[in-house]
């Protein structure tokens, strides 16, 4: 039942997946096509302008994967925001009614899944400084640590350092992108966390999904302007 409200809710998860695997994506090094091995071949550098999709694609899970809440509840509860005040008053009393009790019964894993870390670093980005806390951290082959955030990008490349002799007349610069493994969000693995918020996001859903068969069983909803 109420196969087209759960529509919606099942695309934010599959939004979610997608923009975390372009995390992953955006961390490949360039296409080797013909030409980049050519150009690769004489010492250039190409930038695959990973940090700008990086974290434009962190960002962008953040919002689908903390969306999956609140979608749940103005499909299926009570939204309280100011927007849905006049549609809610005109619903019949009966849906009210259950609409409120399935707030009720979502209410505790609603507020726990409000208060996972990265849905807090949601209402960093999103609402607050603009910058989500991640940090990445990468070494190069001389054993040189290079630091980095969102507002604060890694170089494209690097060269042999002057404290150990420096770079050879003959030595191009190396390209520097990191692993995925180098990325940490409150000094915890970047990748990890995000896996986990998103099988948080899934859980809800199923809980979800079990307190709508008890409380608005077969009886029609209205769907949410």
């Amino acid at each position: 039942m109420h196969e087209e409200l759960w529509q919606g809710v099942h695309l934010k998860v599959q939004h979610a997946d997608f923009f975390l695997k372009q995390m992953g994506q955006a961390l490949q090094p360039p296409e080797r096509t013909h030409q980049n091995v050519m150009l690769q071949s004489t010492g250039v550098i190409i930038d695959t302008a990973w940090q700008r999709a990086f974290y434009a694609y962190f960002d962008a899970f953040l919002a689908m994967t903390r969306s999956v809440a609140e979608v749940i509840n103005a499909c299926f509860g009570h939204d309280r925001s100011p927007a849905m005040k006049a549609w809610f008053d005109a619903l019949d009393a009966g849906e009210r009614t259950r609409r409120d009790a399935f707030s009720a019964a979502f209410k505790a894993g609603h507020e726990a899944f409000q208060k996972l870390a990265l849905s807090n670093a949601r209402n960093v980005s999103m609402h607050r400084s603009g910058v989500a806390p991640v940090t990445v951290q990468t070494k190069t082959m001389f054993g040189v640590m290079f630091i980095g955030s969102p507002v604060k990008p890694l170089p494209i490349a690097h060269s042999r350092p002057a404290e150990i002799g420096g770079s050879l007349p003959w030595e191009s610069p190396l390209p520097l992108l990191p692993h995925w493994k180098d990325f940490t969000i409150d000094e915890k693995p970047l990748f990890a966390e995000c896996g986990d918020y998103l099988r948080s996001a899934q859980a809800l859903v199923a809980d979800a999904q079990s307190i709508v068969r008890t409380v608005h069983g077969s009886d029609a909803l209205t769907p949410p302007p």
